[in-house]
């Protein structure tokens, strides 16, 4: 059976027929929003988006020296391309990490975004969720609003004791601010709470992974929701996929 026309959108990824390819996410979205389909024909296919490419030295993996935190498997990770660096298009953007850590070992964290210079933009405390998981944490509306077209540097700490000076297991890595154009505002509100489809294709990842995650909280028993965050994980220049299999357990505690 033949399903009715969509009306044309100016979103690159929308399709004017319905086609079934076995791609999870790019070419079968979840059809509870909207029945919004992405631009994939077999004439002219679109390619994946791609995060690859040149990036900032950053640590996406959890290291540390003298850290009395255990040796985990999968370790310490942040959720970001593999270059270290990714954009927003929010003054006050979301990141997510996967922590192999209960909140009984490791008892403190610390969460630091500074200039390119080195200087402070936001520094906090936090304690982690009970469990371990994906978690993720917010710059909250009193931090300083990040600006257009500038680069930020944060870190992500765990202190497995609470002393300190006993050390850490960290990861790092960077995040720019770009402009929220009309097209791209237009995109978004068309495809509205599936945000993520538009992020992803425009390759603004902290804002993609945030906006799936957000969904999939909401909903936690959306199986298409699941499939669409393994696939985003399994992203060139991303390639997360031993994580798929780990729960979301939401936002750190801030102090």
């Amino acid at each position: 059976m033949k399903l009715p026309l969509l009306p044309l959108m100016p979103i690159t990824w929308l399709l004017v027929n319905f086609i079934t390819y076995p791609t999870p996410i790019w070419a079968n979205p979840p059809r509870a929003v909207n029945n919004l389909l992405l631009l994939q024909t077999k004439q002219t296919p679109q390619a994946k988006p791609d995060f690859s490419g040149d990036g900032r030295s950053g640590r996406r993996s959890g290291g540390g020296s003298r850290s009395p935190c255990l040796s985990k498997e999968p370790p310490l990770t942040a959720l970001s391309p593999v270059t270290n660096w990714g954009k927003t298009v929010l003054e006050h953007p979301t990141f997510w990490f996967y922590v192999p850590y209960s909140a009984q070992e490791a008892p403190l964290g610390e969460f630091i975004l500074q200039e390119e210079q080195g200087k402070d933009v936001y520094r906090t405390r936090f304690t982690l969720p009970g469990t371990p998981g994906f978690v993720s944490i917010t710059l909250p509306p009193t931090a300083t609003a990040l600006e257009i077209n500038k680069s930020y540097r944060w870190y992500f700490k765990l202190y497995c004791s609470e002393q300190k000076s006993s050390g850490c297991i960290f990861v790092e890595g960077w995040v720019q601010r770009v402009e929220l154009t009309p097209v791209l505002d237009q995109q978004l509100k068309a495809t509205s709470p599936q945000n993520y489809l538009v992020y992803a294709d425009n390759l603004i990842w902290y804002d993609a992974i945030a906006n799936l995650a957000k969904l999939r909280l909401q909903n936690p028993s959306n199986s298409t929701l699941e499939q669409d965050w393994d696939s985003l994980l399994k992203l060139k220049g991303i390639a997360l996929e031993q994580l798929d299999q780990e729960p979301l357990v939401g936002s750190v505690n801030q102090l």
